[in-house]
């Protein structure tokens, strides 16, 4: 005795099917859609799969890179150059000499702080010889700013010439203010190397 086929119920298939994704056939490039089980007027809501738990990941990775290059960038000024290249050296102390003679002129205190570091570094006794030369006449600064090559050096270069004047006198203020936006420098690193410098301006 044969059985007729029993209707198929067309809720029990809504459930088995609801998490298929229905791709419109005339765009293959359409946003994935799924079913809603519960029913409703017919609107397709969006797929998105894992795309928030990676959108999250990338941003906390971004983010953490963002503060270690920030970290570093908040270096105090450095006391020695042994740890800098030739290059390096010969553009901090360069920097030094541009920021003595913003006020019109090399003072001895000025010309003591940037001997000191030159001593420091790990130049052949020659070349000191030639840069020891080089301070004692103005810097051209718009040359010594195109050879930043790094927002670390930047940093750098603003803290030894942060280190190099009096901070008290209101052309030297003007002048760290003029070489912050010529860097490029962040507004909160230029607060922190000040303050560590004890200026506020």
């Amino acid at each position: 005795m044969s059985h007729a086929p029993q209707p198929t119920r067309p809720g029990l298939l809504k459930r088995l099917f609801a998490a298929v994704q229905e791709i419109s056939p005339s765009d293959e490039s359409a946003p994935a859609r799924v079913a809603d089980p519960a029913g409703d007027s017919g609107a397709a809501k969006p797929r998105l799969g894992h795309q928030p738990v990676l959108h999250e990941i990338l941003a906390r990775q971004i983010l953490d890179a963002h503060l270690r290059n920030r970290h570093q960038l908040l270096d105090r000024a450095p006391s020695d150059f042994r740890s800098f290249n030739a290059e390096e050296t010969r553009l901090l102390v360069l920097a030094m000499a541009a920021a003595a003679h913003a006020d019109g002129g090399l003072d001895a205190t000025e010309r003591g702080r940037i001997g000191g570091r030159l001593r420091t570094s790990s130049l052949e006794e020659e070349d000191r010889n030639r840069l020891e030369r080089l301070i004692e006449e103005p810097q051209c600064l718009e040359e010594l700013v195109r050879r930043v090559d790094s927002p670390r050096m930047a940093a750098r270069f603003y803290a030894v010439s942060l280190a190099t004047v009096d901070k008290n006198a209101p052309i030297n203020r003007s002048y760290l203010r003029y070489l912050a936006q010529r860097l490029g420098l962040p507004a909160d690193l230029v607060v922190r190397l000040n303050r560590q410098m004890g200026l506020r301006l």
